[in-house]
């Protein structure tokens, strides 16, 4: 080869391999016109380590770069005091080791658009036919949104659940199809409260070792363990606490009873709905060997929680707080759930019925219909 040639094919390479992206690298450009001599700022958690960079708004345009090993969840917002719960305030996107681009939408945040991710075109497809299934039922949530009376409004919602079924089902075939994906396993954070042990267990065992080690994924399996402890059959996890009248109780002193515990809260209309049907079994089956025990999600409204339970007649079944403490001193959020009852039941919904047997160990998680099916096969 004449050495001029080779000369400018080496050269012409090593350009080529320079405007590569590295491996490790990314970087996120963006417009966010408007919005000139202003900061905007981008987190996100790199491994073990939390990032918050922040730049400049100039000319329209901004520009981001850094290390990533993996796609990761990252938030964009154009102030540090920003309410995170504001959804046109913030936007949220996967960023990974890659060129990107986002066009932020300066009047809604939620709006903005990246580009260059594959992992966030992969969710915006996903949201995409998940909008188009709800937007059938937008009467129905407009309807909800307008209703003041809270009843009402639950019985709104039950007409919801069919749209939203169609719209989890396609949550969940994206999740159990993406073994390797960031995105799949912080969805599964929050549909693990729909599945069984079995078939959470099954897809998180699926996951890739790098997804399983990422926050989410400890999270899910932290919850598998929680799970795994009352599936049917197990010992229920015991608890201690004081009860409506200030006595102390303990579930295990009701041993030698078949026991329901009824996870619900005075706000909770469905739970309070349920309570006139769970008088009716409680009155046939209490001499034959039933109780009740009510843990209510009422910590910060005691007054509430006695209140509900005269009203509803309640008075003869036992009645304990779940126990979970929340401390909003000093303009933070601390979280205790060390007597937390309802994490040692994996609660996600109310109301939640467990039925435990005579020797301790769990029958189930029922519905008020199976729950009524199987006091009639025990005690008649």
């Amino acid at each position: 080869m004449n050495k001029h040639v080779f000369a400018a094919a080496c050269v012409a390479a090593l350009c080529a391999a320079c405007a590569q992206q590295p491996k490790d690298r990314f970087t996120l450009d963006g417009t966010a016109e408007g919005w000139d001599g202003q900061y905007v700022y981008l987190s996100y958690q790199n491994d073990t380590i939390r990032v918050q960079d922040s730049t400049l708004v100039q000319d329209g345009k901004f520009h981001f770069e850094g290390q990533l090993l993996r796609p990761v969840a990252a938030m964009f917002n154009g102030k540090l005091t920003t309410n995170v719960y504001d959804r046109t305030k913030m936007t949220s996107f996967y960023m990974e080791p890659a060129a990107m681009t986002l066009t932020v939408d300066i009047a809604d945040l939620s709006k903005s658009v990246l580009e260059g991710s594959v992992t966030q075109a992969g969710v915006d497809s996903l949201e995409a036919q998940r909008d188009a299934i709800m937007s059938e039922a937008k009467s129905i949530n407009d309807a909800i949104m307008a209703e003041p009376d809270h009843e009402k409004q639950a019985e709104l919602r039950e007409q919801l659940e069919p749209y939203q079924e169609r719209a989890d089902k396609l949550l969940d075939a994206y999740i159990a199809s993406h073994p390797a994906s960031v995105a799949a396993v912080d969805y599964m954070r929050f549909r693990i409260a729909n599945m069984t042990y079995e078939d959470a267990k099954k897809i998180y065992d699926a996951f890739t070792p790098e997804v399983q080690q990422t926050e989410a994924g400890r999270e899910i399996a932290k919850e598998l363990d929680v799970l795994a402890r009352v599936r049917p059959g197990q010992p229920a996890p015991d608890f201690e606490a004081t009860d409506v009248n200030g006595k102390p109780f303990r579930l295990s002193d009701l041993r030698g009873n078949y026991v329901v515990i009824d996870f619900w809260a005075s706000w909770c209309v469905p739970c309070r709905k349920s309570n006139p049907h769970m008088k009716e079994m409680y009155a046939k089956y209490h001499d034959k060997g039933l109780e009740y025990v009510y843990v209510a999600d009422n910590d910060n409204q005691p007054d509430e929680w006695r209140k509900a339970i005269k009203e509803d007649g309640l008075e003869a079944f036992h009645h304990v707080l779940r126990g979970l403490k929340i401390d909003r001193s000093n303009g933070g959020l601390n979280i205790d759930q060390t007597n937390d009852i309802s994490d040692k039941y994996a609660i996600h919904f109310l109301p939640t019925k467990y039925l435990i047997d005579r020797e301790g160990n769990i029958v189930g998680k029922l519905d008020s219909d199976e729950l009524d099916a199987k006091l009639k096969e025990i005690f008649e």
